[in-house]
């Protein structure tokens, strides 16, 4: 018979793995992400924030269709993940594109970069308490949907991820791991990708001196019409290739170089 907790005693064990091994490069998300795909029953993870002004913010992600599902839940608000988190309980979809095709997401579904096949898919919001901070990901998830004890180890990493985000928020002074194994340090640390678009969601609203979030709309706007990720969009902004003026609306379309 199993211990209690031992998913949560072998996900800190394999974060202090990844954190001393050839894995270590890895952005802290992205390690979150792997040590889930190790430790739990998935192909796949990804890891998203809640921001302010309804955005989200990719935070990691461990395998290609999980990225590119995240991307396209992070431009469009739409999906598993935000319901979860909207929803403050878990969301499981044994067939992913037939709820698209269902029309459970309208917007998710015309998104040019959504994967193909994603399968099956668990979805548990982060939070503690009433203190919401994203959801996580598990793509190809059928034995965590089906099977009670594996449903119950993913909603217990699910809590200790969002311990660990909550604790971070004030990073201790020493870095390490502590006592009890937790992870001790900036777990909020984003991927250049997630950075790339807060400063161009912060550009384009200088440019047409508008709010936030009319500027992470235009950005997602301009993702949809291109058929390009919000984060290659984003790249663009930054290295001012792309332009989005403020009559986009009328026709005149984004200035690109």
């Amino acid at each position: 018979m199993r211990i209690a907790h031992t998913a949560v005693a072998q996900f800190l064990s394999t974060l202090r793995e990844l954190d001393a091994g050839p894995d270590a490069a890895l952005m802290h998300g992205d390690r979150l992400s792997a040590a889930c795909v190790r430790v739990l029953l998935a192909d796949e993870a990804t890891l998203a924030l809640s921001m302010p002004g309804n955005r989200w913010e990719v935070l990691g992600a461990a395998g290609d269709t999980a990225a590119r599902l995240a991307d396209a839940e992070a431009a469009t608000g739409e999906g598993p993940g935000p319901d979860a988190h909207t929803g403050g309980a878990p969301v499981r979809v044994p067939d992913f594109g037939s709820a698209v095709a269902a029309g459970r997401w309208p917007l998710l579904a015309h998104w040019d970069r959504l994967p193909e096949s994603v399968g099956s898919i668990c979805s548990i919001p982060l939070r503690l308490g009433a203190i919401r901070v994203g959801f996580l990901d598990l793509v190809g998830a059928d034995r965590v949907i089906r099977e009670v004890e594996a449903y119950t180890d993913a909603l217990q990493v699910a809590d200790m991820i969002a311990t660990l985000l909550l604790a971070a928020v004030t990073p201790p002074v020493n870095r390490g791991w502590d006592s009890t194994g937790t992870a001790l340090g900036a777990w909020w640390e984003q991927p250049i990708s997630a950075r790339e678009i807060h400063q161009a969601t912060g550009m384009v609203a200088v440019q047409l001196d508008s709010t936030l979030a009319v500027a992470y709309a235009r950005l997602v706007g301009h993702a949809f019409a291109t058929g390009r990720t919000l984060s290659e969009t984003a790249g663009a902004v930054v290295a001012r290739r792309l332009r989005i003026p403020a009559d986009y609306d009328s026709g005149s379309g984004a200035t690109e170089h």
